[in-house]
């Protein structure tokens, strides 16, 4: 039979492979007698230290693993952590003998451990005490060392043989951008002897942020005092980085300006946030007295009052406004009678602020006076079934979404109250009877001027963002920014900026407290006027002194806070008082 090529030459290989002059053949018995050598040392140090007196003991090293990074939406270090060292006593009494001078006086102790104590920035006597106790077993001596703090303690430790002490590789939480934007990344703490996140991003992105832990163990020997290779080996997995929505750059501005209210106005607290209003992204937030994560025991508060529900006040109005006009319950040419400033539709009666007109004004005019009577009368058109149905749909009390538990929504009026007509309708319509988070305030403005519609707050870049639902027709959306943008560009408001290159719109809130004393400020503001990327709130909280309207306390830095959100200079040539009149008018005629 004749020979196949391919399967002769197959054979071959295999037999040159399998012959007596193959490595394998010479490698293998030497490879066996390593082995057994290896195995029958191990066992004979064993017998050794157990005819001694001397045990073997298994130190056990869970290696940490890093949580993962939280980063603003430019990349930016928001929390990450950081390598650093701890100082471990890690064996039992046998272990840490050190040629019996942990058994001597006291004094010699502390001289032992002397140079180790200085290089860890730790009392040599408290050390002592620990490494010189019997019943303990592993103790931590010194945590968060630095490389250098390190590598001075390791070379102390070169002279302290079978001490027992050890140092191992750990991690500390930083915060780069220190008190920016602090209340909404949060901090970490241990809970047992796990770190944990406990407020914010930290706390909600917790079980993503948290890598899977390694674990090394060796075999240590008294008296030989010698550790032998480790017993086994599991490497640690750091977490992944997060990527967020939020700008350190934005929450930088919005800090320095309210830490130019507080100067000023010397209020309770301030607070701000920043959102996109195209994709629903929150860009910043924040509030003073704040904390800088970094050093926690000197931080004032951790409550953010951005999810504190609070009456809204005349920030209510373009609401109740929008809704009339798509409703068709009002057109916005209708003009509507300011009763001489003092409606008597009830005891007390309604009251224009000072200044407002008492004659007739049309919708457009409503809102740039912030007329108390005529947003009333339109409220009481629209009825209590409109005004309901015009709070929900632009998301009043929807849940925020943002992790649990979720604030408290606020009060939303009942049936009893509606019933109420004279009463309830006109004060829903002023932003009083009700309450809301100032964080779903926000949003609600967004969907005010984007186009209508209403998105759901984001967070994290990885998600797409989701509309919720259309909120109000394209058209009055379009009217609703030109009639805010009167209230900014009202002659006799010049204590709010105005600039040549942008121009921006929004409204204010002044919020007389019932059942306290003093007052809350509110200003909602967005920009560009003709295509609105950003929607800012400004929340001040008791402001001291005479100002107290929410255009003067909060509206400038609303403005100054827009204006940097937007990419824009600080510094701007400003509108001058006759253009300012000249477009004012233009704008309320039209």
């Amino acid at each position: 039979m004749a020979a196949i090529p391919g399967r002769n030459e197959d054979a071959g290989t295999l037999r040159n492979r399998l012959g007596p002059l193959n490595p394998f053949w010479v490698l293998m018995p030497v490879g066996l007698l390593f082995l057994a050598s290896f195995v029958r040392l191990a066992q004979l140090q064993w017998e050794e230290s157990r005819e001694d007196g001397e045990a073997c003991y298994v130190q056990t090293q869970i290696l940490e693993a890093p949580r993962g990074r939280i980063l603003d939406r430019e990349g930016r270090v928001l929390a990450e952590d950081r390598p650093v060292w701890q100082l471990v006593m890690d064996a039992p009494w046998e272990g840490r003998r050190h040629g019996g001078r942990w058994k001597k006086g006291t004094e010699e102790r502390v001289l032992d451990l002397a140079i180790l104590a200085r290089a860890c920035g730790r009392d040599a006597g408290k050390m002592a005490g620990v490494v010189a106790d019997p019943g303990r077993v592993r103790a931590v001596l010194a945590r968060n060392l630095s490389t250098a703090s390190a590598d001075r303690a390791r070379a102390a430790l070169g002279v302290l043989p079978a001490s027992g002490l050890k140092l191992e590789p750990g991690w500390q939480r930083v915060y780069p951008q220190g008190r920016t934007l602090s209340h909404l990344v949060g901090y970490t703490g241990v809970v047992g002897e796990m770190r944990r996140g406990v407020l914010g991003l930290e706390k909600r992105l917790n079980v993503g942020l948290t890598g899977i832990d390694g674990r090394k163990e060796s075999l240590g020997v008294s008296g030989a005092y010698g550790v032998n290779p480790a017993v086994s080996f599991k490497p640690m997995k750091a977490a992944p980085d997060w990527v967020t929505s939020l700008d350190a750059g934005i929450g930088a501005v919005l800090r320095s300006e309210l830490s130019r209210i507080m100067a000023k106005h010397k209020p309770e607290w301030a607070a701000a946030m920043v959102v996109d209003v195209k994709t629903g992204d929150l860009l910043a937030a924040g509030a003073l007295p704040d904390f800088d994560p970094n050093h926690l025991g000197d931080s004032p508060s951790d409550a953010l009052p951005l999810f504190w529900p609070l009456e809204p006040g005349s920030t209510c109005k373009p609401f109740v406004i929008a809704a009339s006009l798509a409703k068709g319950t009002i057109r916005a040419t209708d003009q509507f009678d300011g009763e001489g400033g003092v409606w008597k539709i009830r005891k007390p009666p309604i009251r224009n602020s000072r200044g407002v007109p008492g004659g007739l004004l049309d919708a457009r005019g409503i809102l740039a006076w912030s007329s108390n009577i005529g947003v009333g009368k339109v409220g009481l058109k629209l009825g209590a079934p409109g005004l309901a149905e015009a709070f929900d749909r632009f998301g009043f009390w929807d849940p925020t979404g943002l992790g649990s538990p979720e604030p408290p929504p606020g009060h939303r009026p009942g049936p009893k109250e509606w019933k109420n007509r004279v009463w309830t309708l006109p004060s829903v319509s002023m932003g009083h009877q009700l309450s809301l988070t100032p964080f779903r305030l926000a949003y609600a403005y967004a969907s005010l001027v984007n186009g209508g519609i209403l998105f759901k707050p984001r967070v994290l870049m990885g998600e797409d963002p989701i509309q919720e639902r259309r909120v109000l027709p394209r058209e009055w959306s379009e009217w609703m920014r030109e009639s805010l943008a009167a209230v900014v560009e009202m002659p006799h408001r010049t204590w709010l900026p105005k600039w040549k290159d942008l121009r921006w719109g929004g409204k204010s809130g002044t919020v007389k407290k019932l059942h306290e004393e003093g007052y809350t400020s509110l200003f909602a503001g967005f920009g560009p006027v003709e295509d609105p990327s950003v929607v800012v709130l400004v929340v001040v909280e008791n402001p001291s002194g005479k100002e107290t309207y929410g255009s003067r306390v909060a509206g400038p830095a609303a403005g100054r806070i827009l204006r940097r959100a937007l990419g824009l200079p600080a510094d701007a040539q400003a509108v001058s008082a006759l253009e300012r009149e000249f477009l004012s008018a233009m704008l309320l005629t039209e």
